[in-house]
C-alpha cells in the first residue's frame, strides 16, 4: 500500500510541475479549407490568378506564424469550369478532405455545381469570381466577393436601349454567359436574335454569317474565356465584320484584345465591367503580386475579389474559436462590418452578394477605358 501511494504521490508531484500547456498541449495542426477552381481548360488561366493571388496573401501569412499559430492550408481541386466537376470535387473536399470553407468556384457553373452539395453539409462557399445572377439565390451558406452579372447585362441593355432597336447576341452556353444573356434581353427594349454555342464548338462562321446577313444593328459578344473570344475575333475578322460590337467582362478586362486593334476600332466596341480599385490596398497587393510572379495580375478586378475573399476568410478564422463550425462562420460572414477590402468596406447582403457595380468601357484603340459620360 504504501509503494502505491507513493507512486501515487510522485505522479501527482510530477503533474505539478507540468504546465497546462504540457498537459493540454495546443492543436498545431494546419487550419484546411478547399478550393475549386478550373487548373486546366480554356478557364485555366482564372483559375491560375486566384491560387496566385491566394499563395500570395498565404504564403507570408503561414511565415509569421499562421492563424493563432496555425499554418492555413488550402486544398486545391480542378473544377475545369464545369459543374459536374465541380461538384466531385465539393464531395472529396468535404468527404475526404474534411473541409468546411471551400473557396470557389472561378466559372459559375463551377460555383452553382458545388452549391447543392456544400449547402446540404452546411459548408461554407465563397467564390471570388463568379457572377451569374444564380449565385444569388444559390445557398445561405453561398457567398462571394464579385458582383452579379444582373448589373452587367442591366448597363449593356441601357447603353443598347439609346443606340440600337434590334440586337443579335452571340454567347455561350454556360451559367455565366446565359446571366448575361438572360438579363440583357430582360432590360433591352428593342428586337434580339440569339445565336448560342456550346463550350465545345470551335467554329462559328455559318452563325456569324447568319448575324452578318441578318438586319442587326449591332452584336452583343458573351464568351465565357478569352480563348474562345480569340477564336471568334478571328472568324469575325475573316467576314470582316463591321457592326458595333458589344461585350463583356471576360474581353474588357484581358490585355489579349490588342491583338483585335481593327475589329474592335472599326466596330466601335463597348464593354461591360466592374472598375480597377484605386485603394492603398490594392496598390500595395498588385505591387506584391509584381514582386513575387515579376508581372503584374492579368485581370486585375478579379485579382481584387480574389484578394477581399481570402482575407475576408482569414479575418473570419482569426476570431472563429472553431473552424468548423459554419454556423458560427455563417454568421460572421453576414454580419462583417468595417472590414477594408480593395474597392472600401466589405458587406455581404442577406443574399451573399457585395455591393460592387458594373460600368461601361469603350475601346480606345489600344484597351477598354471607362466611357467618357
Amino acid at each position: 500500500m504504501k509503494k502505491f501511494l507513493l507512486g501515487f504521490g510522485v505522479s501527482l508531484l510530477l503533474l505539478g510541475c507540468q504546465s497546462s500547456q504540457d498537459i493540454l498541449p495546443e492543436d498545431k495542426t494546419p487550419l484546411k479549407i478547399g478550393a475549386i477552381v478550373p487548373l486546366t481548360g480554356d478557364g485555366a488561366s482564372y483559375g491560375v490568378l486566384v491560387q496566385d493571388v491566394a499563395n500570395l496573401i498565404v504564403d507570408p501569412l503561414n511565415t509569421a506564424g499562421g492563424i493563432n499559430g496555425r499554418t492555413l492550408k488550402i486544398v486545391w481541386e480542378d473544377g475545369k469550369c464545369a459543374p459536374s466537376d465541380a461538384s466531385r470535387s465539393a464531395q472529396k473536399l468535404i468527404g475526404i478532405d474534411k473541409v468546411s470553407i471551400i473557396l470557389g468556384g472561378v466559372c459559375s457553373g463551377e460555383t452553382l455545381g458545388a452549391a447543392p452539395i456544400t449547402e446540404k453539409n452546411k459548408v461554407i462557399l465563397l467564390s471570388p469570381v463568379s457572377t451569374s445572377p444564380e449565385v444569388t439565390t444559390a445557398g445561405d451558406y453561398v457567398f462571394r466577393t464579385a458582383p452579379s452579372d444582373s448589373s452587367q447585362g442591366k448597363v449593356l441593355a441601357e447603353y443598347a436601349n439609346a443606340h440600337f432597336k434590334k440586337i443579335g447576341i452571340l454567347g455561350e452556353q454556360t451559367d455565366y454567359a446565359l446571366g448575361v444573356a438572360n438579363t440583357f434581353e430582360e432590360n433591352f427594349t428593342g428586337e434580339v436574335l440569339r445565336e448560342s454555342y456550346l463550350s465545345t464548338e470551335s467554329d462559328f462562321r455559318t452563325r456569324i454569317t447568319k448575324l452578318k446577313n441578318a438586319d442587326i444593328e449591332a452584336v452583343l459578344l458573351i464568351p465565357q474565356t478569352y480563348p474562345k473570344f480569340d477564336i471568334i475575333a478571328k472568324q469575325l475578322d475573316e467576314q470582316a465584320w463591321s457592326k458595333p460590337i458589344l461585350t463583356n467582362e471576360i474581353i474588357t478586362g484581358d490585355g489579349g484584345v490588342s491583338n483585335y486593334v481593327g475589329l474592335l476600332t472599326r466596330t466601335n466596341a463597348i464593354g461591360a465591367n466592374f472598375k480597377e480599385p484605386d485603394t492603398p490596398s490594392f496598390k500595395k497587393m498588385v505591387s506584391d503580386y509584381n514582386g513575387k510572379y515579376s508581372k503584374n495580375p492579368d485581370l486585375l478586378n478579379y485579382a481584387a475579389t480574389t484578394a477581399d475573399a481570402v482575407n475576408v476568410l482569414i479575418q473570419i478564422l482569426k476570431q472563429t474559436a472553431d473552424s468548423t463550425d459554419t454556423e458560427s462562420i455563417k454568421n460572421a460572414l453576414y454580419g462583417l462590418n468595417g472590414f477594408e477590402g480593395m474597392y472600401g468596406p466589405i458587406v455581404f447582403d442577406s443574399n451573399g452578394d457585395v455591393n460592387i457595380a458594373h460600368q461601361l468601357f469603350s475601346f480606345d484603340g489600344e484597351k477598354f477605358v471607362p466611357l467618357a459620360e
